[in-house]
């Protein structure tokens, strides 16, 4: 059976590789795409926020970042990627000023007639100057980077007016490399914006976030209570297994944070 991974048939590829000598690229290794014109699976809006397993992975997510214990209380926030702004609201909880921006002019329109008290703006995270904004204590970043076409730049620009945690929950390639993996989306609601995306490696997360700035970053020890965050590694390239995704959550500081909840991802060097 031709397995598909992300517009590539597993048949075209070892054909290739069974190839003597210099192979020839294959002529089907790639599905041609036209992403702009293609049909949109029929839930495609903003009611996929509030889908039963979009809410049930929301109340494992803020019930896990509860339990870490950190000090956000009263803090200066900015949410990116925050949809209609659901996951903002644990820190409207805490009393802290948030701003959210999301790229998606409809997701933004939905959060100020639910929250109409609440700030946000349209602002596409692979190109934004966040400084317009301010500063901020901490920057939430739930359910986006493995959206993305760009994922450094994006990390890159919330580091840009983050001065104490970054908070990131991903999709993630199980790999023990530093690698990204290419994916196809759809254009809906809640997938990329241009239609390709990545899913990081916890390396390439743990690389990418120090060296663009962040001198300490960690895993959590104990991740949420849902089955997207519950698996064991097998450095197999996968993205997903037994019907779920594979989702890890990082905490990147400009300090040293003494936190048994948290796990080091950064060793010294030699």
């Amino acid at each position: 059976m031709t397995r598909r991974l992300f517009g590539v048939t597993s048949r075209g590829i070892w054909s290739h590789l069974r190839g003597q000598g210099h192979p020839q690229p294959s002529a089907d290794l790639v599905e041609r795409r036209n992403v702009r014109s293609e049909q949109l699976p029929a839930q495609h809006g903003v009611e996929l926020f509030d889908t039963s397993e979009a809410i049930a992975i929301n109340k494992a997510r803020l019930a896990h970042l509860a339990s870490l214990d950190l000090a956000l209380a009263g803090t200066r926030v900015l949410d990116v990627g925050a949809g209609p702004g659901h996951l903002a609201q644990f820190f409207v909880a805490r009393g802290c000023d948030v701003v959210s921006a999301d790229a998606r002019a409809e997701n933004i329109v939905r959060m100020h007639e639910l929250y109409p008290e609440h700030v946000g703006y349209v602002e596409d995270v692979e190109v934004a100057d966040f400084s317009k904004y301010g500063r901020f204590d901490v920057v939430f970043c739930y359910g986006l980077l493995y959206h993305l076409e760009n994922p450094i730049g994006a990390l890159r620009a919330m580091s840009a007016v983050c001065d104490r945690l970054l908070l990131l929950e991903t999709v993630v390639v199980d790999s023990t490399r530093a690698i990204l993996r290419l994916e196809d989306e759809y254009l809906s609601a809640n997938q990329a914006l241009r239609g390709l995306a990545h899913r990081p490696s916890p390396a390439w997360v743990a690389l990418a976030l120090n060296r663009i700035g962040f001198a300490h970053v960690y895993a959590v020890r104990e991740p949420p209570n849902h089955p997207d965050y519950r698996y064991k590694p097998q450095n197999d390239l996968s993205t997903e297994r037994d019907g779920h995704l594979l989702r890890a959550i990082y905490v990147a500081s400009r300090e040293l944070i003494a936190n048994e909840r948290l796990v080091p991802m950064l060793r010294e060097s030699a």
